[in-house]
């Protein structure tokens, strides 16, 4: 005997987040104003907006406060908190998804600090997105970091294929 299992998201929550057309989703929770936040195989969105998966640097759910935070990559915007009254299996399929996103990640010296190249693809493209995070305290305008950091991404462009 299957058992038959109800939406995911109900309709009347789908119809007010930016989920597209076709996009499927994989989990969802009720936030703490009664809303709904839910993970695509593209994105985590809210009533706020969507969020790719590429763009997050590091998720973490914080089980006491009920609240999951997304720390974005440089350039993506401010981290956001999202409170969470049900997370259902939210939390972990944020994980799941930021973490299926990257193809190869590695960390290089560059004059006054470090950064971490990362190279993230979103569930079923083929294009890579190539990110260059800096270490705390690291200056990446400066002409000779900036120059180290591209050839870092380049070698690892070429490692890639």
């Amino acid at each position: 005997m299957k058992l038959r299992r109800g939406p995911l998201l109900p309709d009347e929550a789908r119809a007010g987040l930016p989920v597209e057309d076709g996009e499927r989703v994989i989990a969802a929770g009720r936030t703490g104003d009664g809303g709904w936040a839910a993970a695509t195989g593209l994105a985590l969105v809210t009533a706020d907006g969507r969020t790719p998966w590429v763009d997050v640097a590091h998720a973490q759910w914080y089980d006491e406060q009920r609240v999951l935070v997304l720390d974005l990559v440089p350039g993506a915007g401010p981290s956001r908190r999202i409170g969470l009254a049900d997370p259902g299996r939210l939390p972990e399929t944020v994980h799941e998804r930021v973490m299926a996103s990257i193809v190869l990640s590695r960390r290089f010296a560059v004059p006054g600090g470090a950064v971490r190249v990362v190279a993230r693809r979103a569930d079923g493209s083929t294009d890579t997105v190539w990110q260059v995070v800096p270490d705390a305290g690291t200056d990446l305008t400066t002409p000779e970091a900036r120059a180290a950091a591209d050839a870092a991404v380049a070698s690892l462009a070429a490692e890639l294929g």
